[in-house]
């Protein structure tokens, strides 16, 4: 019950609920309109010349109308009862209330009362304490003026002391309610001087040491007990347990009994918990529970245009099924969203969430966009939770520019699970096998489940919710694909980037379980049960020949290409089905020509990074030899020199060590030879190169 000042304490006489006038219980408007009774209503009555109601004007300001509680209907007299109490209790216990004058002091006090740095008092408090001083003022007046309560007021001590605490029960005044501790509290307000006395009706929690509950002691506030008792209170407050207000006090009412402290209650001990919740929380629920309930959040906003941000997740759509033998069986839907409008553009169905479905979901997703764009554009961030993310990761990234998992615990990170309550009212629950939402919600907002067990045989097959999970998922790509496709062609060119073709293999393809080998002809595989021939003009897969592995991705409905993953997952490649050449002339089209053509540009290129390769390592070489300390005296290191030495330029020196003739070097000479007489045959280049680099005879002479 809110209480307001000039109710409580001689007001207009508008504001009062009701008042007894010729022994009747008469009702103001303010009671009814208190109450949500409509004034328009009685007003109408009144006007109308209603028999059964009865209306008079107040004897004190006949522009107030009354009406008789006694002639009102029963169910607005109810309304009136459960908003102000039994109105004939409430009239008797009015010259009780009359008694009552303002501390106007005491209003003023608490109006000018700052604590914490300079805070207020709530305006409710302001009242609330005003009205306590007041009263407090009337019974210490009265606790000395006993004859005043039997000669005016005609009733006995022990009545008016009842009456008086019935009306602090009734209007919720913030006194005690017993005759004991009210008594007590008038003697402690005849005791206190000045604004003491105002100040010990300030709870505690607006700054009133006096009136503290923790730390209290018979010489007053100690605030290192304080200090003491609010750190055993937080320990067992933020226990992972997660205990109730009752369970830390009973808990706590043991050590504050050894210490000799007083207790506490457990009123108080909640009232301590809900002020420290923010600090308590990461104990008795957890991080997660503090990140989503208790941390700053940051607001976010959506992206301007299509494929900025995608978001995935997968959802048990609340649609039954039977398959023969039970009727409570429901799919999973793994959706990706399109944040921008909540467009889904992409989605699989299946009978469990795993990583298939999720990478069915994506392939999906991709497919749709070459649909709608005419190719397969790569999205610039995708967010998913963190289901199989070490599986999944290296997919997620063949996909999107950046990917990012949801932090853990951080529910509010995604937006398509608020999505999918959304769908679920919109178009699941429409149907007769909908299922409800889910276990956490109201049990009024559920399908009657007693019904849906009356009709579990006509609940459809798999293939038939299947069927209505895609009418529902076409129905809403229908109505917003206009805005996506729109703010599509707004999107800026340099946004909008193609999926090259092997990692559009990767999503597309599924993988060959067989690893294979590079060969002289390519890599040979068996897929589907043909067997096919792969290769590369990059020579870096070439390079790979006799030390690696692969693994093939491929589309079953596409041979033309594959993507070679080496076997420890760390190079990709993207081969080609190689064409077949025709023997002769005339079974040899011009593409094969070109092709052919193409083959012998590329073993040319390599043949002769070879050969440069040779002669850049025997530079290399050259410079080692001639700077280690060989023994030419020894015959087989004199060899080893021999050995390492190329186009002729150690052998002056083997001649001078051997007493043998000088013999001019021919560096240059060589190179020249070399470049003109390299030719078409591999082995002719090989048996020249060799050849012309070291004159065996030469050392001979």
């Amino acid at each position: 019950m809110t209480m307001h000042l000039h109710n409580t304490i001689a007001g207009p006489i508008k504001n009062r609920p009701f008042e007894a006038i010729a022994n009747r219980c008469w009702v103001f408007e303010y009671a009814l309109d208190e109450a949500g009774i409509s004034l328009g209503y009685y007003r109408n009555q009144k006007s109308a010349g209603n028999k059964r109601l009865e209306f008079c004007q107040h004897p004190r300001d006949n522009r107030i109308s009354l009406v008789a509680y006694d002639t009102i209907s029963e169910k607005h007299q109810e309304q009136l009862k459960v908003r102000w109490g039994c109105p004939y209790e409430y009239v008797a216990k009015q010259p009780i209330r009359s008694l009552l004058t303002l501390d106007a002091k005491a209003e003023q006090y608490y109006r000018d009362y700052r604590y914490g740095g300079g805070k207020q008092l709530p305006p409710e408090h302001i009242t609330k304490y005003t009205i306590a001083a007041s009263w407090l003022n009337v019974l210490l007046k009265l606790k000395d003026d006993k004859a005043f309560i039997k000669k005016q007021l005609k009733i006995s001590l022990e009545t008016f002391w009842k009456l008086v605490m019935e009306v602090i029960v009734a209007d919720s005044i913030d006194l005690p309610a017993s005759y004991r501790n009210l008594t007590e509290q008038v003697r402690n307000w005849k005791a206190a001087a000045g604004n003491d006395r105002y100040d010990s009706l300030i709870d505690w929690r607006f700054g009133n040491k006096l009136s503290a509950k923790i730390g209290k002691t018979e010489a007053g506030f100690d605030a290192d007990l304080e200090l003491k008792q609010m750190a055993v209170i937080n320990k067992l407050s933020r226990l992972h347990m997660n205990l109730d207000a009752v369970q830390i006090a009973d808990m706590a009412k043991k050590i504050f009994e050894k210490n000799g402290w007083a207790t506490i209650s457990a009123s108080l001990v909640k009232l301590r918990l809900n002020e420290n919740m923010t600090t308590l929380m990461p104990g008795r629920q957890g991080a997660r529970a503090y990140n989503n309930k208790v941390a700053m959040q940051v607001q976010r906003e959506r992206p301007q245009y299509p494929l900025h941000y995608l978001t995935m997740d997968g959802w048990t759509v609340e649609l039954l099924y039977q398959d023969g033998s039970t009727y409570n069986n429901r799919l999973v839907m793994v959706v990706v969203l399109d944040v921008m409008n909540n467009y889904p553009v992409g989605y699989a169905i299946g009978e469990r969430e795993n990583t298939d479905l999720i990478r069915m979901a994506l392939r999906n997703t991709l497919l749709h966009i070459q649909e709608l764009t005419g190719a397969m554009h790569r999205p610039w961030q995708l967010q998913s939770d963190r289901y199989g993310l070490k599986s999944l990761t290296p997919f997620y990234n063949a996909i999107s520019h950046l990917y990012t998992p949801a932090a853990v615990g951080n529910a509010k990170s995604k937006v398509v699970e608020p999505y999918f309550k959304y769908l679920n009212k919109k178009y699941c629950q429409l149907q007769f096998n909908w299922s409800g939402f889910n276990i956490t919600a109201k049990k009024g907002n559920q399908p009657n489940t007693e019904f849906l067990d009356k009709i579990k045989t006509n609940f459809p097959t798999k293939e038939g919710v299947v069927a209505q999970i895609e009418a529902f998922m076409q129905k809403e790509r229908a109505a917003k694909v206009p805005t996506y496709m729109a703010q599509w062609q707004l999107m800026p060119a340099d946004d909008k980037v193609a999926i090259p073709d092997a990692d559009a293999l990767m999503i597309h393809g599924q993988l060959h379980k067989e690893l294979n080998s590079i060969t002289g002809p390519g890599l040979i595989a068996t897929l589907d049960g043909q067997k096919m021939t792969f290769d590369s003009f990059e020579p870096e897969f070439r390079a790979l020949q006799f030390s690696t592995k692969f693994k093939l991705v491929y589309d079953a409905n596409d041979f033309s290409q594959v993507v070679a993953i080496t076997e420890d997952g760390k190079q990709k490649f993207l081969l080609h089905n190689k064409l077949k050449v025709g023997m002769g002339y005339k079974n040899t089209t011009p593409e094969q020509l070109a092709y052919r053509a193409q083959i012998d540009a590329y073993n040319k290129d390599r043949k002769e990074e070879i050969l440069q390769k040779y002669i850049d390592e025997d530079a290399i070489v050259q410079q080692v030899i001639a700077n280690t300390p060989l023994n030419l005296d020894d015959q087989d290191e004199a060899a080893l020199k021999l050995m390492f030495t190329y186009k002729g330029q150690q052998k002056e020196k083997l001649q001078d060590a051997k007493g043998l003739k000088n013999v001019q070097k021919s560096i240059e000479k060589t190179k020249a030879k070399e470049a003109k007489k390299a030719g078409d045959n591999w082995q002719q280049m090989q048996a020249l190169y060799l050849q012309e680099q070291t004159n065996i005879n030469e050392y001979l002479d």
